[in-house]
């Protein structure tokens, strides 16, 4: 019985050693198909497509690509094959092949041909339509727009759809903390209109809104994110581009921009520069009344005259990908950006209280220097053709900030002759250091379902100082105000999970994302807490045309670290802005149901925000300053709808247009009484409108509008907003130039008139800055562009369609 027990396991081994045998026998029986792809100067291709069909080519038998000299070698056993040899930028090749099974097959050399005649000069082969919607995302094709020359990030921003820009802040379908990305880099929020400013528009190839953002990004993405990509090489050879522009408003400015960028077999190299210098004015005013309690006692009437001011900024980036292999890529990126801004001008007051009356002629200079630097290191292992890798990254960044304040004071007291004198000064400086790492894996499990995994750590350390000042018997001395330790420093460790799955007509994606965060400020808090913060979204593809989508997202901003360090920056003698170290982070919870018809598009969302960060104003009634800074408010609702439509009104005139309307309800204590709850609500809506004209082959314009009606943020209330700018463009030099003129603000109306109407907040205040400017633009691209050896980052372009993704 025991040797009977034994038989069946002898005979699977048996079974199994003679499938082994059989399996090698096929594996010898097999034989090679070899070959060589070359170009038209007999230059082998590395990284082309070979692709073995059988006969009738309706079924992919085995694929390979070549190695760098252009060899394939395929093994397959013997029969009559479809043979597809491919690679961007090239003519197709199919051969009908035999192969025996006594010998391998050598096929050869066999010959790309350019699919383009003249591979020699930059020229445009395409374009794309400047803005492209999706069920998550926006995208505008910057890089085909007639307004980006001469503009720079931020204010092509601006210009985009579901954006708005209230008082410099920028906001996504109503909601705040927008985070911004640059060539996958984060902006710190202490420098956004700085740094964005600084960016040409030349230099962007695309900005994509993400109004739905997966558990990949930062849970604090809370207001969606806002990628910047900037122009990089994609093809062998080398091509450069310089240009500059010329803008008149009420004062002059220019700027120069240039870029390099080579493409070998085995790197990448992108080098980009600007530099921008314009003047600067600021005009306008501040009415306030002011109140003892709620018990008014006078007005205040400000008028502001900043006309001697000028900005300049510089920058510089550049990016080396070297690829060690068809699967093993390492890259380096540099960013650098230098900002100069400074501004005198009088700021005069009329202070009138019962028995008081002041005038006070004050005289403002304010200088402003910022240096922003970033690096960043990758490495990148492809794991198979579907798009499954592995990224390492690891980023320091540094920002500094130096801002220097004098003010020069004339006070007459109730008509006085002779005024009282005094000079202030307020120095305040900042530095951030702030280090990451980390680490993304995507695997494509399945034709259906895609994997996504990664985790991330990130250390911020911040030191600031400020050294406010009085003149005083002929020396400066400093005043008690004066913070010698402030700073903020901060940890998060975080994980995500994310995984995609499409069955039939479902496509659902769904993700955890879970952050431990630890900070202390200087006379501030120390915490520490952990949150997960789950993210759903299922597309449902109704018909061919059309696609529903429904999404859940949790997510939490944190207090900017210029909110929370509570140094003080003054605007002018009676106006300050201040850190409030006892910011906490909001939390949101957001719900959308998204629809896309053709290229129409209906989103509507709900948002409520716990602990909502807000603006709001301090009052001191002694030395009766406004005092401008952030707090926690009770609650956000924020309801909104939008309708995003093309409109083709002719062949040579397209228009992309987006309606959105809003429901806002706020609820905070109020500011005299913090047991007593004060709501308020608003409702207000949002036009876009872009037009493109093609009036000839080498002329085209281009006009985009925004309106924006009366909105609330916190105690303030913003007046409408209109943004009209229109531009026109002539190639030159057989297409590789180019020369522009556009108007940015035609209505100076990009200047909102600023309100609060809470006891004892009564405000109204306009300040007007060179926001209308005359531009002349122009730019020249040249090099020389050789045929497409590399291996392209839409490679994967028939697998992923395949996917749908």
């Amino acid at each position: 019985m025991k040797n009977r027990n034994h038989h069946p396991l002898l005979y699977l081994a048996l079974l199994s050693f003679f499938m082994f045998l059989s399996g090698l026998n096929m594996v010898y029986a097999q034989g090679k198909i070899k070959g060589k792809v070359v170009d038209d100067k007999k230059i082998g291709i590395p990284y082309s497509s070979v692709a073995l069909w059988n006969a009738d080519g309706n079924m992919l038998i085995k694929g390979s690509i070549t190695n760098l000299e252009g060899l394939f070698a395929v093994e397959t056993k013997a029969g009559e094959y479809t043979l597809i040899i491919s690679n961007m930028g090239f003519l197709k090749v199919t051969r009908k092949i035999v192969l025996s099974s006594d010998k391998d097959l050598e096929v050869g050399e066999i010959t790309l041909n350019s699919d383009i005649q003249n591979l020699q000069e930059v020229k445009i082969v395409g374009s794309k339509p400047f803005v492209l919607q999706k069920t998550d995302r926006i995208i505008l094709n910057v890089g085909e727009s007639v307004l980006a020359a001469g503009n720079d990030a931020y204010s092509i921003i601006g210009m985009a759809p579901s954006v708005q820009m209230t008082n410099g802040n920028i906001s996504m379908e109503g909601k705040s903390n927008v985070l911004i990305i640059l060539d996958g880099k984060k902006i710190p929020n202490a420098t956004l209109s700085n740094i964005l400013s600084a960016i040409p528009g030349d230099q962007i190839d695309r900005i994509e809104l993400i109004t739905n953002p997966s558990s990949k990004y930062d849970a604090s993405a809370s207001g969606g994110v806002i990628e910047i990509y900037t122009k990089r090489s994609k093809k062998l050879g080398w091509t450069a581009n310089t240009g500059g522009n010329l803008t008149q408003g009420y004062r002059f400015g220019g700027g120069a921009n240039a870029g390099l960028r080579i493409g070998a077999p085995k790197l990448d190299f992108t080098l980009n520069g600007s530099y921008t210098k314009r003047g600067h004015i600021e005009k306008g005013y501040d009415n306030r009344v002011l109140f003892q309690g709620r018990n008014r006692v006078g007005d205040f009437n400000q008028t502001v005259d900043i006309s001697d001011g000028a900005a300049a900024d510089g920058s510089i980036n550049a990016s080396l990908n070297y690829y060690i292999n068809k699967k093993n890529t390492i890259g380096a990126d540099y960013t650098f950006v230098k900002v100069h801004m400074y501004g005198k001008g009088n700021v005069d007051a009329l202070i009138t209280q019962p028995n008081n009356f002041s005038k006070v002629n004050t005289f403002n200079n304010l200088d402003l220097k910022v240096d922003f630097a970033n690096y960043d290191v990758f490495y990148k292992l492809d794991l198979d053709t579907l798009g499954s890798n592995l990224l390492l990254t690891t980023n320091y960044t540094n920002y500094i900030s130096n801002q220097n304040q004098q003010f020069n004071q004339d006070k007459f007291n109730n008509g006085a002759v002779s005024p009282e004198v005094s000079l202030f000064r307020n120095k305040a400086s900042s530095n951030y250091d702030i280090y990451t790492a980390s680490l993304d894996y995507t695997q494509q499990l399945n034709p259906k379902l895609k994997l996504e995994s990664g985790l991330k750590y990130t250390y911020t350390h911040n030191n600031s100082l400020q050294h406010p000042a009085n003149f005083v018997n002929n020396q400066w001395q400093e005043t008690g105000g004066n913070f010698s330790s402030l700073g903020y420093k901060e940890q998060i460790p975080a994980a995500y999970l994310n995984f995609n799955y499409e069955t039939g007509k479902f496509n659902v994606q769904a993700g955890l994302r879970g952050e431990f965060t630890q900070y202390a400020v200087v006379m501030g808090l120390d915490s520490n807490y952990f949150n997960l913060f789950p993210n759903v979204r299922a597309d449902y593809k109704v018909t061919k045309n059309y696609t529903t989508s429904l999404a859940y997202a949790k997510s939490i901003n944190r207090p900017s670290y210029d909110d929370l360090i509570p140094y003080e920056l003054y605007i002018d003698n009676y106006t300050l802005t201040r850190g409030n170290a006892l910011l906490r982070p909001e939390y949101q919870h957001s719900f959308t149901w998204s629809n896309l018809y053709k290229k129409y598009s209906f989103r509507f969302g709900y948002t409520q925000t716990e602990d909502a960060i807000m603006s709001t104003i301090l009052y001191d009634q002694n030395s009766l300053r406004f005092i401008k800074t952030k707090a926690n408010f009770l609650k956000n609702h924020l309801v909104s709808a939008s309708l995003g439509f093309p409109i083709k009104f002719a062949d040579w005139w397209n228009s992309n247009n987006r309606l959105s309307g809003y429901y806002q309800n706020i609820r905070f204590p109020d500011p005299l009484e913090n047991t007593s709850i004060m709501i308020r609500k608003k409702y207000y809506f949002t036009v876009f409108s872009n037009h493109t004209f093609k009036i000839s082959s080498t002329v085209s314009g281009e006009l985009s509008a925004s309106y924006e009606s009366p909105v609330i943020s916190g105690i303030y209330d913003y007046n409408e907003y209109v943004n009209v700018t229109a531009g026109i463009r002539k190639k030159i030099f057989k297409n590789l130039g180019f020369i522009k003129l556009d108007v940015s603000d035609i209505f100076y109306k990009n200047n909102q008139l600023l309100s609060t109407n809470i006891v004892p907040l009564i405000t109204e205040s306009i300040h007007r800055v060179d926001t209308r400017r005359v531009r002349i633009a122009f730019g020249y691209n040249f090099g020389k562009i050789d045929k497409d050896r590399r291996v392209q980052t839409n490679g994967n372009g028939d697998e992923l369609g395949r996917l749908k993704l």
